[in-house]
């Protein structure tokens, strides 16, 4: 594979003669329509296998480095370029051998989403439906899903069903201890979820329970051990979602709750939610800034079987009004495919910060007012996933189908096979 960044003049003609494929086939992987105009600075995903073309300065491990393949595997193609190479070279890419990764998707059971899913769906082992609310009694908030549900079962998708302590929209501590604290209370949620996950069909069951503080701790570990035992024996499997800790004993009430070790011995999957440094209510900064990634799976590798690991992704970014001050209205949610819109219909181009690997770019709106918009393209992703293969992970879960990005699953594809279960 190749990820091609627009320069100032490409054309999809262009880019199509460099790589040796037709435009068209270029133009459909990347979801490019006859309206979409090229942004410099924009990425764009070149299927393999295709032809490199040898430009001045390249070397093999140079070219190895840009296209996804070593030096080696690159000299096993092409014996003539032993003896150099000389700008316009042809040289034949070898496909890279593939590793098979676990991936889930969260959506929510609306419109967009079901849209979404449409491209999504062949990149994905799970998708988690959020979500169930649950209450001080162990009652679940009814989710109009039964739609949504026929169409994953079409698309061979397994659904998981998330159950989540928000109570009015925020994530409740009262209404999570007076779960955890109660037998009683825990086992009618548990027959009530059994129940739903029967009649509805789904496979597995996602436990988001936040903002719980320290003193629930042990509490949540328990709770978890008592739901797993169940699901198990029903044949279910269970995922829990986990803040991004850097360290055993992080202060916070998102954090102090969450024990990676006991999460990782007692679920199926732990997913980390890498991602909101950059949040709409602070200042600019990207979502998943990959240093601050990486101080979370040091972490997470040391508590949790690497296996079980699925590394969230952040399928969005944010649009902050400059000069930003506290207090200022919150930042607007972006999809990769509206961030390059925007980039283009204000002539802006994209650049991308090498340190944290994300790009970005700035525009005037039309009250004349400087904006930033912190986002994700290919080449964002592929550090994200660079990090599950260096880091051995299971693999990865994205947050959330409310997002568009088609040519990401176009991406994984290529990239990795798919662990259907």
């Amino acid at each position: 594979m190749q990820i091609h960044v627009v320069k100032r003049g490409d054309s999809l003609w262009e880019i199509s003669r460099f790589y040796r494929l037709p435009w068209q086939e270029i133009a459909v992987v990347n979801g490019i329509g006859a309206r979409d105009i090229l942004v410099v600075g924009q990425t764009l995903f070149i299927p393999a296998p295709f032809v490199y073309t040898v430009q001045p300065g390249d070397t093999l491990t140079s070219i190895g480095e840009k296209i996804g393949v070593s030096a080696a595997q690159l000299q096993a193609a092409n014996p003539g370029a032993a003896g150099g190479l000389k700008p316009g070279q042809q040289l034949n890419v070898p496909q890279r051998p593939k590793r098979t990764i676990t991936t889930n998707a969260f959506a929510e059971p609306t419109p967009k989403s079901r849209a979404n899913f449409k491209n999504a769906a062949k990149a994905l082992s799970y998708i988690t439906l959020f979500s169930y609310e649950v209450n001080e009694k162990g009652e679940l908030k009814p989710l109009e899903d039964e739609g949504f549900l026929a169409e994953i079962e079409r698309a061979n998708v397994r659904p998981v069903m998330a159950i989540t302590n928000i109570k009015d929209g925020e994530f409740s501590e009262a209404a999570g201890t007076a779960i955890l604290k109660s037998e009683s209370v825990t086992n009618t949620l548990i027959d009530n979820v059994l129940k739903t996950m029967k009649q509805k069909g789904y496979t597995g069951l996602s436990v988001d329970f936040e903002y719980l503080g320290k003193k629930n701790r042990e509490a949540y570990n328990q709770f978890l051990r008592r739901v797993t035992e169940r699901m198990h024996a029903a044949g279910y499997i269970v995922m829990t979602a986990l803040a991004p800790k850097i360290k055993k004993d992080q202060k916070g009430e998102w954090y102090e709750s969450h024990d990676y070790r006991a999460h990782g011995q007692i679920v199926d999957y732990c997913i980390l939610m890498t991602y909101e440094w950059g949040y709409s209510g602070g200042p600019p900064l990207p979502v998943s800034p990959i240093t601050q990634v990486r101080k979370v799976l040091d972490y997470a590798v040391t508590e949790i079987p690497r296996n079980k690991i699925l590394m969230g992704i952040n399928l969005y970014g944010y649009d902050w009004k400059l000069p930003y001050k506290k207090g200022n209205p919150f930042a607007k949610a972006m999809s990769p495919v509206q961030s390059i819109q925007l980039a283009g219909s204000r002539k802006a181009a994209i650049l991308y910060d090498e340190k944290e690997q994300s790009p970005y770019f700035t525009y005037y709106d039309k009250e004349k007012k400087q904006h930033i918009v912190w986002f994700e393209d290919l080449r964002s992703m592929k550090a994200k996933f660079d990090l599950i293969d260096e880091y051995k992970l299971g693999g990865a879960s994205f947050w959330n189908l409310a997002f568009n990005y088609p040519v990401l699953w176009n991406y994984i594809l290529d990239r990795y096979d798919i662990k259907y279960q």
